[in-house]
């Protein structure tokens, strides 16, 4: 691995809406950040560390509906995302820090 490609994230992080910008998605830790109330309520990313991320969406009762995706690295700071009868996406970490995580999702 190059010192400029990162391993992947873990941890709970949720979607800044607020933050984000032309160059990509911003989220936060989930826990120890303090979220402005939101009325369409927040994506999150949940990574296990073994290449396994869960991909929360707010339902339509405003309870999170998770899917479970299989990361697959293609180098880069890019991940290919899988879940069985869904089309794949690829996940780019644009930048990861302690605070932050900033990824493109397609």
């Amino acid at each position: 691995m190059s010192a400029m490609e990162q391993t992947a994230p873990s941890g709970s992080w949720t979607h800044s809406f607020e933050e984000d910008g032309s160059d990509g998605t911003l989220y936060r830790p989930t826990q120890g950040f303090s979220f402005p109330p939101s009325r369409r309520g927040r994506e999150t990313l949940e990574f296990d560390g073994a290449g396994q991320v869960r991909i929360g969406t707010p339902g339509p009762d405003d309870r999170p509906r998770l899917s479970s995706w299989t990361m697959t690295s293609q180098g880069a700071n890019r991940y290919r995302l899988e879940n069985g009868g869904m089309p794949a996406q690829m996940l780019e970490i644009v930048e990861s820090a302690p605070d932050k995580l900033k990824v493109r999702l397609g």
